[in-house]
């Protein structure tokens, strides 16, 4: 059946369907590009959506709230959408005692921040101090209220003084000997002071078996008496040595020989 041809009537009709669709696509895109733009203008201005409200939260037993405030009050500018988070975010966390800080908005026009504060397991040297992780971090000064173990070593080597530091710790407690200090030093020797002052030289090698021989000969040698030591040297072989701290004597002390 041959195709019935449009009349002009029709043909004008087609035509402006087709304009009126082109149009109204054309009136939907400038409006939602204007809803775009005027969004993206009026969440900017500071003055429409303004911070109102800046909450600090944390436990701070050592971090300084004021020297956070004071790193972190450069960043907080701007309104409630354009406020940098991760800038305040990362400029927290570079402070010593801060172990982690998140930041977030919380509507209409508060920004909290709540900081995870470092804990300090151990001394590092005489600069900084380790955390549970072994890692290290350097306040402006070492804070006098907190009595740690001293631990040193090379730099990158804190995670491993700090498992030897834990693991020597747990083999001594049953002999009522208590740790306070270890150092690796830059040779890989070992050096672990104990009570009193005493010092146990392990070496490089062997450290586990050398420590055990202090153990076994702590009963008959050492028990009752170490508050006398100085230095034992367990760097032998089948063996160690013994410095015995020099007696004080009063003068009217008689040696009998």
């Amino acid at each position: 059946m041959p195709r019935q041809k449009k009349t002009p009537a029709q043909l004008v009709v087609g035509l402006l369907k087709d304009n009126v669709r082109t149009i109204t696509g054309l009136v939907l895109i400038m409006m939602l590009v204007s809803i775009v733009m005027l969004a993206k203008f009026g969440l900017s201005d500071p003055y429409r959506f303004p911070l109102e409200v800046v909450e600090v939260k944390g436990d701070f037993r050592y971090l300084d709230k004021q020297e956070l405030q004071g790193a972190i009050a450069p960043h907080v500018e701007g309104g409630f959408f354009t406020v940098d988070v991760s800038a305040i975010r990362s400029v927290a966390e570079e402070l010593p005692w801060v172990y982690k800080a998140s930041v977030k908005r919380v509507w209409p026009a508060t920004l909290r921040i709540q900081i995870e504060e470092q804990l300090a397991v151990a001394q590092w040297g005489e600069q900084g101090y380790l955390n549970k992780k072994g890692e290290p971090f350097f306040p402006t000064q070492l804070n006098p209220v907190l009595k740690l173990p001293v631990l040193a070593g090379p730099e990158g080597h804190e995670l491993k003084v700090l498992e030897n530091y834990h693991r020597v710790t747990k083999t001594l407690a049953p002999l009522g000997i208590a740790v306070a200090g270890m150092e690796l030093d830059s040779r890989r020797a070992w050096h672990l002071q104990v009570s009193e002052g005493v010092l146990l030289e392990l070496g490089r090698t062997d450290t586990r078996k050398r420590l055990q021989r202090f153990i076994n000969a702590y009963p008959a040698v050492f028990a009752g008496r170490i508050e006398h030591l100085k230095r034992v040297d367990l760097r032998y072989s089948n063996g160690f040595s013994v410095d015995w701290q020099q007696l004080a004597l009063k003068p009217d002390t008689d040696i009998q020989s």
